[in-house]
């Protein structure tokens, strides 16, 4: 016989999972990105577009403190809410997450149209099956040592349960020496898309910053330096993010002929 509570989550009402974009108009690399036109569109907008191909959720939210987006995505057909000023992507979420009943929430970022929208499908599926999880989070295998050993690239190390032991910018696992160095096959390169469990994203924001989190600068850490679980889905490859203008005119390269 399933747990009832197991049951609860297996079946997920898609009316209970609430997706939020946080999108700002400042960015050190590329001011104003999520008004920047994609194939006659906003950013912001495309964004929305994609996420409402996500169908294990109903609600979709972009959360922003800047009325020029906000008006972008109304004006669209979607539906965005204002914030305060807030440190934090997830600080953002945050505050929306109050004015609605979810009880798993996603955070996507705002600058991904391409993201596959059955990944999304896939984390959500997995945390409903596993109501005992407090985060999901994506992941897929380095294609080179070389982009292991950049910086900017967040490696992951998991458990044989598939759940994160830790997160790095530098180059981990480490070898000892003498032996071959695989660490680019063993890492994962972290996807920067979570799905809340309601309570442990209550929880997360109650929590002072850590020091690994401090140190790395990565903001997931804090929930494993305070015993939270984190399940890494692996996932085939990573969207095309749009950090600077170059990016931008790679995804309108790669951006469907088939699409409005």
């Amino acid at each position: 016989m399933v747990d009832q509570t197991v049951q609860q989550y297996y079946s997920l009402d898609p009316a209970r999972v609430l997706i939020v974009i946080p999108s700002r108009f400042g960015s050190s690399r590329f001011p104003g990105k999520s008004l920047a036109d994609l194939a006659g569109k906003p950013l912001v907008v495309r964004v929305v577009e994609n996420s409402r191909r996500i169908t294990t959720a109903s609600k979709i939210v972009v959360a922003t403190d800047d009325e020029r987006i906000a008006e972008a995505v109304t004006s669209a057909g979607g539906v965005a809410e204002m914030t305060g000023d807030h440190a934090t992507g997830t600080d953002r979420i945050g505050e929306v997450v109050q004015r609605h009943e979810a009880d798993l929430i996603v955070n996507l970022q705002g600058d991904e149209p391409l993201l596959d929208p059955t990944d999304v499908d896939d984390l959500i599926r997995t945390m409903a099956q596993q109501p005992q999880l407090d985060i999901g989070t994506c992941a897929h295998s380095f294609t080179n040592a070389a982009s292991w050993q950049d910086p900017n690239a967040v490696k992951v190390i998991c458990d044989q349960r598939g759940r994160a032991l830790y997160f790095s910018r530098a180059p981990i696992p480490g070898t000892f020496p003498g032996a071959e160095n695989k660490g680019a096959q063993v890492a994962l390169r972290h996807v920067g898309i979570y799905a809340f469990r309601r309570e442990a994203l209550l929880r997360f924001l109650q929590l002072e910053r850590t020091p690994l989190e401090m140190a790395e600068g990565l903001e997931q850490l804090r929930a494993l330096e305070n015993g939270m679980s984190i399940q890494v889905l692996p996932i085939a490859q990573a969207p095309v993010g749009v950090d600077t203008p170059a990016d931008l005119e790679e995804v309108r390269r790669l951006w469907p002929a088939n699409q409005g």
